[in-house]
């Protein structure tokens, strides 16, 4: 496969990520300074920051291409600026798990790091923005780059719990929980950068839904469209409304061998509209949608 960016060393050199012209600071997406960088991370600084001037080039990449491959020399991390991605990782017969899907503010490439080589591969789902950060800074003597080794490790230990998390939905829930629990934590993400909780859209096909979730396509599409059925969700091609959040967080609490159906219950008499309330029902079998009436 293509590699399809690739920095030299001289390219990532604090050297040249230094601007000298201010009138290129005001130039949008060029590069992030580190008060910048830091305030996307989170971080909150509270010793005085010394290299002001440093800056960190952003990277652009288009709608299925990738930022890096798996086994590709590592001399960068990337901060997902704007966009949405996906993070994979591949046996040696090619078969490919889908391990997340990065937005605004996660770090990705961590990966890179203990071998100086990408164990996993990334792909940007829509037109995407990085903020490159060489790991050169790591080893720089300065209170930023200090700042930020502890960052990192943070960042390390949420994703090893993660990782546990997705372990745990993938060995131990059945798909309705799966689902659910995929989707709430997309409107939470979703919120938390600033957009509806409610509606968005799917930027993933169902067979990649599938891969992070350890079941079929066909089981996605099915699930999705009952929980549609039910009143749960809403759903127009790749474009999903939650309509009863209440349902959907009883849904992702579903333990092994529970599956669930629907009743119908009238509001009051002048309006004509019926709503939905999703029930619990023991199943022996593998957990499926049933939607009655």
């Amino acid at each position: 496969m293509e590699k399809l960016i690739q920095f030299d060393a001289s390219e990532l050199s604090l050297d040249v990520l230094k601007h000298k012209s201010r009138s290129l600071d005001n130039l949008p997406r060029i590069s992030s300074s580190i008060e910048q960088l830091f305030s996307l991370c989170g971080i909150e600084a509270r010793q005085k920051l010394t290299s002001s001037a440093q800056k960190f080039l952003h990277v652009r990449v288009k709608a299925g291409r990738n930022v890096y491959l798996s086994n590709n020399k590592c001399e960068t991390i990337y901060l997902v600026y704007s966009g949405f991605l996906k993070n994979t990782w591949a046996d040696t017969n090619g078969n490919e798990k889908v391990l997340n899907f990065p937005m605004k503010g996660e770090m990705v490439g961590l990966d890179g790091i203990a071998h100086a080589k990408f164990a996993n591969s990334l792909k940007a789902l829509t037109d995407s923005e990085l903020i490159a950060i060489p790991l050169e800074f790591f080893k720089m003597k300065n209170i930023e780059s200090e700042i930020f080794r502890n960052h990192i490790i943070s960042v390390m230990s949420q994703q090893l719990v993660n990782e546990q998390k997705s372990s745990f939905i993938i060995s131990s829930l059945p798909v309705d929980a799966k689902v659910a629990k995929f989707l709430l934590s997309l409107s939470f993400k979703f919120k938390s950068l600033g957009y509806s909780e409610k509606s968005f859209l799917l930027r993933m096909t169902r067979e990649e839904i599938g891969s992070y979730l350890g079941v079929s396509l066909e089981t996605v599409s099915r699930t999705i469209s009952g929980l549609c059925t039910i009143g749960v969700l809403k759903k127009d091609n790749r474009s999903i409304e939650i309509m009863n959040f209440d349902a959907l967080k009883k849904l992702k609490r579903l333990p092994m061998g529970v599956t669930y159906k629907t009743t119908v219950r009238s509001k009051k008499a002048k309006n004509p509209k019926a709503y939905r309330d999703v029930e619990l029902e023991k199943r022996p079998s593998e957990s499926t949608v049933q939607a009655d009436g």
